[in-house]
């Protein structure tokens, strides 16, 4: 596998994500193999957490905003890496919270990727745009749903954050990417914000099918509670109770049978 591609596979085997590019260790290579400059210096010192260095450059004119051949920019390294002191020093001196790579991603959605919680505050604090998508349609609440940071979700949801955004590819919104991966506490957060429990991927499938196939019981309980349709069918006719059964879930598909689920 190069290092500019990382593959991530869902349970499924269907999903698949490329290219994405916030291993920013990939586009600062140039630390020590390439033309250095301002914009390289700047960087590599911001993903150190080199707070001083990073001071002096600005103060010796480096471009707050300047990026490198591989388009990282020093925000977005620091944001990564989790160096809050460095995120608000570049934002006191006019960093773009907004900037983006290549791929659509900010920092904000980086630092939700990484469950930085101080950092994704900050961001947030200097007008972060909270709904903001990488080319592949995924937004902060997405990854940070998807990677179960609760107190990152918990943050974003506190914002004016669309809590049903999908994902381009295959349609999983927050929600559904929580439930398949067995996220219950994110899960819970999402739907005390709204979320839709019967909210469909690009295959017809909902929360409760993704959690009673995996065999995630609580999560699908919570689904329940929360109105989720026992009987909802997937694209090729496929229940909750079936994928549970399929999976042999026996426990799942009690419980869905107690609900109401029909044979």
């Amino acid at each position: 596998m190069s290092a500019k591609k990382r593959v991530f596979e869902s349970s499924t085997g269907r999903i698949r994500r490329t290219s994405m590019a916030w291993c920013i260790a990939l586009a600062v290579g140039w630390a020590s193999a390439s033309v250095a400059g301002p914009a390289e210096d700047l960087v590599a010192a911001a993903y150190r957490g080199d707070a001083a260095a990073v001071q002096a450059l600005l103060a010796n004119g480096a471009e707050v905003n300047g990026k490198t051949n591989g388009g990282a920019f020093a925000l977005l390294a620091a944001s990564q890496q989790g160096h809050v002191d460095v995120v608000r020093a570049l934002l006191a001196k006019g960093a773009d919270v907004n900037a983006v790579l290549s791929d659509g991603s900010s920092a904000l959605i980086v630092a939700a990727f990484k469950g930085h919680l101080d950092v994704v505050q900050a961001l947030l604090a200097g007008r972060a745009e909270v709904n903001a998508t990488t080319n592949f349609g995924m937004t902060a609440l997405f990854l940070a749903a998807q990677e179960g940071h609760l107190d990152v979700v918990q943050a974003l949801l506190a914002e004016p954050v669309e809590v049903d955004a999908k994902r381009t590819n295959d349609g999983y919104t927050a929600l559904i990417m929580a439930s398949q991966q067995g996220r219950l506490d994110v899960a819970r957060a999402l739907l005390a914000k709204g979320a839709d429990a019967n909210a469909r991927d690009k295959y017809g499938e909902t929360a409760l099918i993704k959690a009673s196939m995996n065999g995630h019981g609580d999560v699908v309980r919570a689904l329940l509670a929360n109105g989720a349709d026992v009987n909802a069918k997937d694209s090729n006719g496929r229940t909750g109770l079936a994928a549970a059964t399929a999976k042999g879930h026996s426990d799942i598909g009690a419980l869905l049978i107690e609900a109401g689920a029909k044979p």
